[in-house]
């Protein structure tokens, strides 16, 4: 019986111990390989941490957690799946005349807020960077999955030409990872805008009482009108409200809710001007003095 040792780890037979200058290749061929997947990782994880934020949207208190949730789901995606989301979320090919989709929490009594962010490319530079991206994800599964079955690293041959397509791999990678990159920073620089403007008195008036940077009034959904119906029902007498109660309550409970930042001079002009309360004037039989009622009109 032979006595000689049998070397069967990591696929080696006695016979393929490579020689001195094979071998030598072979770690510079081990090097730019754990480069190329080393910043490729850094790739996928850059990717998971921008696609936490394409998309954000639920009750205010529970954003957290659904930003939470995400990561979590995200962090089980491959890189293949994660393009599917950039490409599909976060680029966007320009389409003039296509309107975003209403949003509709169905939930008055929460507070909810929606968040997209995009970047939107012309149909030919969309359409390339699509293309681009699914040669990154090719190019991901060769070296993973196919790069021994493509390369004899056993010879010296085989090595050279495997250094130099990891070479040129490389500059792909990178040239990803830099593109990457800015798209992180600009959606970062849009974050903090936003939320510069948000906390300016022209945000604050166009995110809470839905008064436009240009002086235009979302009525329906404005804080004053709000603040009416939500006063009005308090003194209501079948389904009618008393002005002077409501202006009353207005005074000690919404100070804030101010005519002049709605652009009216009166209550009554401000009434007309919403749209959205039906106005009728009575006359107090004990006093002999008219007074103004209002309902509110059914919320569309």
């Amino acid at each position: 019986m032979s006595s000689e040792p049998q070397t069967q780890e990591a696929g080696l037979t006695p016979e393929s111990v490579p020689s001195e200058p094979v071998a030598s290749l072979q770690c510079e061929v081990q090097r730019k390989l754990g480069r190329c997947m080393l910043r490729l990782q850094q790739y996928e994880r850059l990717l998971k941490a921008l696609a936490i934020d394409f998309e954000i949207a639920g009750p205010s208190d529970e954003l957290e957690d659904i930003r939470r949730k995400r990561g979590k789901a995200l962090a089980k995606l491959t890189l293949g799946q994660l393009v599917n989301e950039l490409t599909g979320s976060y680029l966007q090919p320009l389409q003039p005349g296509v309107a975003q989709s209403e949003w509709d929490p169905g939930d008055s009594s929460r507070i909810w807020f929606r968040m997209q962010t995009r970047l939107t490319l012309g149909q030919a530079d969309y359409d390339q960077v699509v293309s681009s991206l699914k040669e990154l994800v090719t190019l991901r599964n060769e070296l993973v999955h196919h790069f021994l079955e493509r390369f004899d690293v056993w010879s010296v041959t085989g090595c050279q030409d495997a250094g130099a397509y990891l070479d040129v791999s490389m500059v792909k990678v990178n040239g990803h990872y830099a593109e990457l990159r800015h798209w992180a920073l600009s959606m970062d620089d849009a974050r903090r805008r936003m939320g510069a403007f948000i906390a300016s008195p022209v945000g604050s008036d166009l995110l809470f009482d839905g008064i436009y940077p240009d002086g235009s009034i979302d009525w329906p959904n404005c804080g004053i009108v709000r603040c009416l119906r939500a006063a009005a029902a308090k003194v209501a007498v079948d389904g009618w409200a008393s002005l002077n109660q409501v202006i009353a309550k207005m005074s000690l409970d919404h100070p804030e809710q101010t005519l002049k930042r709605y652009g009216c001079a009166s209550w009554r002009q401000l009434l007309h001007e919403s749209k959205q309360f039906k106005v009728r004037r009575e006359i107090d039989s004990a006093q002999q003095l008219r007074r103004t009622e209002f309902r509110s009109l059914p919320e569309l």
